[in-house]
């Protein structure tokens, strides 16, 4: 085949993953919200490198409970700033089953108020702060155990036809 002569190759249908068609269907009066997908960092519940966290719906959002361990040490005896940030993206993410909607994280902004500590227990809290069009401002804060906020986090989340996720190519977006 020359570069002139059109090609006749039908390409294959791509593979829908299991997680897509099932993510907009979550029943409106459902506490729990399920995993992305089995081996998702954040949420996955077969990934033994992730954090494996679990949402649920409340009136104002949605909240988690979590404890970074030794997978995600910092400095001694503290979470990684990086590990803090997934869980946050991931709250985020999960978020987004009481919007209904797929979308994609475009700006994500924290505050480390106090250091996250290995081995405690936390409350993560998320909620929709605002929307305009595609554009999701979100909002979530970890508190520890005596309800003092230790980090708060905004983020700008853009809504995104399923598409997005089985698309090889990306291009930037304007700034």
């Amino acid at each position: 085949m020359t570069e002139n002569t059109p090609s006749t190759h039908t390409p294959e249908p791509r593979q829908v993953p299991d997680w897509i068609p099932a993510f907009p269907v979550l029943a409106p009066d459902s506490a729990d919200l399920p995993p992305h997908h089995d081996h998702c960092l954040g949420c996955g519940p077969a990934n033994p490198h992730g954090h494996q966290l679990r949402a649920r719906r409340d009136a104002h959002g949605v909240h988690a409970h979590h404890r970074f361990d030794s997978r995600h040490v910092g400095a001694p005896a503290i979470a990684h700033g990086g590990a803090v940030a997934t869980v946050l993206d991931e709250l985020f993410g999960l978020l987004l089953y009481t919007v209904g909607e797929p979308a994609v994280t475009r700006h994500l902004a924290i505050d480390y108020l106090a250091p996250i500590l290995l081995d405690t227990p936390y409350t993560l809290r998320a909620h929709i702060h605002a929307r305009d069009g595609r554009k999701l401002h979100l909002q979530a804060t970890i508190e520890n155990d005596h309800a003092h906020v230790i980090t708060t986090a905004t983020a700008l989340f853009l809504t995104v036809d399923v598409n997005h996720f089985l698309t090889h190519k990306h291009t930037p977006t304007h700034r």
